[in-house]
């Protein structure tokens, strides 16, 4: 996953999404394969999953809220999640010139010149009107001519243990609380999100959000430029609703707007 904590402008991700094709890309040689299937399924579609982490903590340092985004907050999440994708395909189709195409190449959309946000749900542009900031025509063209290493590049995991590793928040996810305790057979962490003394006040804390509505809407922002499907999880405190009850109507008004939007999957349903 790409730390958007460490990042300081969208093209400071050209530089860490080469390194992470590239190496990825690199290790599918480089490990052994028990089974022949495998090995058969990889060597043709040479898939990789790129995802982000550190989300919740670039959203304080830049004083948005999962709750209350408004359409300069998708906007700008719009613009970093463009570039993000850009340069991860842009990458991939550059190692395609290099060292060849995937051999299945064409089963994909973009061995037809196609890009993800190319196929996203036009309902979308209620909330972030489309634009292309950077050079898709050109890449685009790229893979018509050269195609794609990689058949996918980009998947968000909750990135549990490298989260605790690098000290950020789990992948697009709110935290639960400014501490947390995680438990393994190696021990147990207490885990303080970053610079919990700045930007304290400033985190969308998950059990505090009165509705998932915004967290949603996010999530339709990525979905457009990434080329999997997210599992995206709804969350909701029964504390604010009357009798700590939460209406199905709701449950459904989430659903359908969801999927208005494009999401691909809803995933877990938690309550606190």
């Amino acid at each position: 996953a790409v730390n958007w904590g460490n990042i300081r402008e969208p093209a400071d991700f050209e530089r860490v999404c080469n390194l992470a094709v590239r190496g990825l890309d690199a290790l599918l040689d480089y490990q052994n394969y028990p089974i022949r299937a495998a090995e058969i399924s990889t060597n043709n579609r040479r898939p990789l999953g790129i995802g982000i982490i550190n989300f919740a903590y670039w959203l304080a340092k830049n004083d948005l809220t999962y709750q209350s985004i408004d359409s300069n907050g998708l906007a700008l999440i719009d613009e970093w999640t463009e570039a993000w994708s850009y340069y991860l395909i842009k990458a991939s189709a550059d190692l395609a010139v290099e060292k060849g195409a995937c051999p299945l190449n064409m089963e994909t959309k973009y061995g037809h010149g196609i890009t993800p946000n190319q196929t996203y749900k036009k309902d979308l542009d209620e909330l972030v009107p489309h634009t292309e900031r950077m050079d898709w025509a050109g890449l685009r063209e790229q893979l018509k001519a050269t195609g794609i290493r990689n058949s996918t590049l980009m998947a968000l995991m909750p990135a549990e243990t490298s989260a605790q590793i690098s000290n950020s928040t789990n992948g697009i996810e709110p935290p639960c609380s400014y501490v947390s305790v995680k438990q393994s057979k190696h021990g147990v962490l207490k885990q303080v999100i970053p610079e919990f003394r700045r930007l304290k006040n400033k985190y969308d804390l998950l059990w505090d959000q009165k509705s998932p509505e915004g967290y949603l809407k996010i999530m339709a922002v990525l979905q457009k430029y990434i080329d999997q499907g997210i599992s995206v999880n709804t969350s909701y405190n029964p504390a604010f609703y009357d009798d700590e009850k939460i209406p199905m109507s709701e449950l459904l008004k989430h659903v359908v707007m969801f999927y208005k939007l494009g999401g691909k999957q809803l995933y877990y349903n938690n309550t606190h």
